[in-house]
């Protein structure tokens, strides 16, 4: 295995491990995403295990399992996809600071979280990089 495909295989362990996490325990992910389920509006919990854990497990395990068992080239392909989301999501974080500025005043915790959606981002999308130099 390439030191692309390990790091793929760290940082898809690590998503698909969040993803487990907020199953598991969606008050975790609440407190992780710094939302807040509306008593008022029942299924709160539901969307936490859903979008944070189910979607977030199964995306990640099935690129890790495709990584595992294909050659590099597919491991690419398989990687991309994800990678590119997490470095959308830190780009959409770049955006909240350009332009919610009022909102996000005071929030330290988006340059921690978007510097850690890039390292994400680029260990996901190690045999990208490869199969391109």
């Amino acid at each position: 295995m390439q030191l692309t495909e390990i790091a793929a295989v760290i940082g898809l362990s690590l998503g698909a491990l969040m993803g487990l996490g907020a199953m598991i325990s969606p008050r975790w992910a609440s407190g992780v995403v710094r939302l807040v389920a509306d008593p008022a509006k029942p299924g709160g919990y539901s969307e936490f295990r859903g979008t944070y854990g189910g979607l977030f497990f199964m995306v990640h395990a099935v690129a890790l399992a495709i990584v595992l068992a294909t050659p590099p080239t597919a491991s690419a392909l398989a990687t991309l996809p994800v990678a590119a989301g997490w470095l959308g999501a830190a780009l959409g974080r770049a955006l909240s600071l350009l332009l919610d500025r009022e909102q996000v005043a005071g929030a330290r915790i988006i340059p921690i979280w978007m510097a850690t959606e890039v390292a994400l981002g680029l260990a996901i999308g190690a045999p990208v990089l490869h199969l391109l130099g």
